[in-house]
């Protein structure tokens, strides 16, 4: 296939993609689109990547099309046929799907566009505002980084504490730009104040020394296939559970 032609077809369809995916699973499949920032020059490696951005589209109807007729055909030949996009075309395509509207917020889009000082205050006050426009990605990025700086967290633990747990990938440790080093609190038993058993055993999973901002995600976001975020269900499904969710995840994003 050749992914110059799937970025732009899912450019195309971004806003219906907006209205099939809920937001774990667009959130999912921008992830996936993410990874073809990554494949160099490595066609088998685009191949992997275009691989897990169709089975990201797994929730588009059969009347989706051209998109719905990607979930039928047989990935394997998708994989061998697929082309290595250039870095240009893979950033451009990923600042459009980002930019995407989720459902609910087209009319307050178009109503913005309609009265740009409502839409942004600082229009008024040009001297207040950047010259320079911001990054689209890099601005949802931040975004999410401040969502999850908001939850509860406790000063990271020295390295070596018991409290820091046994590895680096044993609790999730945020850099906080305020406060320094940070960990959720949810990691914790509220009792003896260590990393829980399960916490440690799925951030090992999620590769947490590595990705801690995605881990963190992990954890606090909602999770469709666990109806609520993770960490709010400790305690209350089996632990093995949690584990599955996290080892899926793996499976399916080449983690």
């Amino acid at each position: 296939m050749d992914t110059h032609e799937l970025l732009a077809l899912l450019v195309r369809h971004r806003e219906q993609l907006r209205q099939w995916l809920d937001e774990d699973q667009y959130r999912h499949f921008l992830a996936m689109t993410e990874r073809l920032r990554e494949v160099g020059d490595d066609p088998e490696r685009a191949g992997m990547a275009v691989m897990a951005i169709v089975r990201a589209l797994w929730p588009v109807p059969d009347e989706a099309g051209v998109l719905a007729e990607l979930l039928h055909a047989d990935h394997r030949s998708i994989a061998t046929a697929t082309t290595v996009p250039t870095p240009e075309a893979v950033l451009a395509a990923l600042e459009e799907l980002y930019a995407a509207p989720a459902a609910g917020e087209q009319d307050r889009t178009e109503a913005e566009a309609a009265d740009p000082q409502a839409a942004d205050p600082q229009a008024a006050d040009p001297e207040g505002a950047d010259s320079v426009a911001a990054d689209p990605v890099a601005s949802v990025i931040a975004a999410a980084r401040r969502r999850l700086l908001t939850a509860p967290s406790r000063a990271a633990a020295p390295a070596g504490s018991p409290a820091a747990g046994d590895g680096p990938a044993d609790v999730i440790v945020l850099a906080d730009p305020e406060d320094g080093p940070r960990s959720p609190e949810f990691q914790f038993d509220p009792d003896t104040g260590q990393p829980r058993d399960i916490v440690v055993r799925i951030n090992r999973i999620l590769l947490a020394d590595r990705d801690p901002w995605g881990a963190a995600d992990w954890w606090l976001g909602r999770n469709s296939w666990l109806g609520g975020p993770p960490a709010s269900l400790l305690g209350r499904v089996p632990d093995d559970r949690l584990a599955d969710a996290a080892l899926a995840l793996v499976e399916e994003g080449g983690r």
